[in-house]
């Protein structure tokens, strides 16, 4: 094996084994996923779970002061949690309003999120305070009721003595509430309640395992899930990053810059950056309407958004219609598009890679340059270089 000294510049994008890198104002981002290489000890590969720092497949949900979910305290702590930031059971499972936080004069509504600023900087709270008022006014802001029935705003649902189902118009396939369990690993109490959380769902019922990130890992308990079927059987699916379930998306793995995010939030309105706030900004760049946008933030800490196809039996020509948006949005990231720039939060994605689930049809056609693009690996081996950024 050699050894390089490589000098990138700015904005340069690279592989460091199976972690994407890149540059930025001086600094090396990485992701933080776990690889096993050629390199790889024979102990190494032994104790190699394919979870963040080999933690071991146990789901012990425990909720960050991020808002975020995460399986056990083993990835949380790898995450970069002290012990002091988090604590035992799913975030949903928490009543932010218990004890109440807000005046006599206000009422403690839950809003949960998970935050991609700092939040020993910016409080991440779950919760927001919301005015007792006898009269409501008209601002469109829909809220459903556990009746399915469609309000106004949350003033007018309170007003009426009813209980919060789901933030958005009411939908007619949400009637019963039955528990889901998200990609982000969070158990949701219905389909809607994870829709309006932009989460796509990945199974039904409470969450109970996570899936694999790697495909030299774990017999995970994912095994013991019973996984929805899939509609589109001219899909080549994927699996998102520690979901148990396969689905036909086009899938984007991004890396962020926390410290470009908090200096957002510092000169803005002083709230905290949440993975909503950049799910509804790339919302705005899909064009295509037989798509929708999806995400979270992985416990690799990277942000994951799903451009999935809205129809329940989607055609293979919907389906490549979200994988090209996908590469799209991957395009105008990798390249800091200034359309991405024009909202605020979007400039701090500074990489991103994407994969997509081909149609049975076209899936041939991606063979030639996925054995260009290892024949080309095999020649540099990069990852045997030091890269420092300049």
């Amino acid at each position: 094996m050699y050894l390089l000294n490589l000098f990138e510049g700015h904005g340069a994008s690279f592989n460091i084994d199976c972690n994407v890198c890149s540059c930025f104002a001086g600094n090396l981002i990485c992701s933080t996923r776990q690889c096993l290489t050629e390199h790889s000890s024979e102990d190494e590969r032994r104790k190699f779970t394919g979870l963040p720092c080999n933690c071991v497949d146990q789901f012990v949900p425990v909720c960050g002061q991020n808002g975020r979910t995460y399986p056990s305290a083993c990835i949380a702590r790898c995450a970069g949690l002290h012990d002091n930031q988090f604590e035992f059971g799913s975030c949903i499972s928490k009543d932010p309003c218990n004890p109440n936080p807000c005046n006599k004069n206000q009422r403690c509504i839950p809003k949960k999120q998970v935050c991609l600023t700092s939040f020993e900087k910016f409080e991440c709270s779950q919760h927001e305070c919301v005015p007792r008022q006898l009269n409501c006014d008209q601002t469109r802001d829909p809220v459903c009721d556990t009746d399915n029935v469609e309000y106004t705003n949350l003033c007018t649902l309170y007003q009426k003595g009813k209980s919060l189902a789901y933030r958005g118009p009411c939908q007619p396939f949400c009637r019963s509430l039955e528990p889901v369990c998200g990609h982000n690993g969070e158990t949701y109490g219905s389909v809607c309640s994870a829709y309006a959380d932009r989460v796509a769902v990945d199974y039904q019922g409470h969450c109970q395992a996570v899936g694999a990130l790697s495909d030299h890992g774990f017999h995970s308990e994912c095994a013991f899930v019973s996984c929805p079927q899939l509609s589109a059987t001219a899909c080549k699916p994927l699996r998102a990053p520690g979901a148990c379930c396969p689905l036909c998306a086009g899938m984007l793995r991004i890396l962020y810059d926390k410290d470009k995010l908090d200096n957002f939030a510092r000169v803005t309105n002083k709230k905290p950056i949440t993975v909503l706030d950049i799910l509804e900004k790339i919302r705005l760049h899909v064009s295509v309407p037989q798509c929708d946008v999806f995400g979270y933030l992985s416990i690799e800490s990277e942000i994951v958004i799903l451009i999935i196809p809205v129809d329940q039996n989607p055609k293979p020509l919907q389906i490549e219609a979200c994988n090209k948006e996908a590469e799209k949005i991957e395009s105008l990231i990798n390249s800091d598009s200034p359309t991405l720039a024009s909202h605020v939060p979007l400039s701090a994605l500074i990489a991103s890679q994407v994969q997509v689930s081909y149609s049975i049809s076209s899936a041939s056609a991606q063979v030639v340059p996925a054995l260009h693009s290892l024949f080309i690996s095999l020649l540099f081996p990069l990852s045997s270089a030091l890269r420092y950024c300049m």
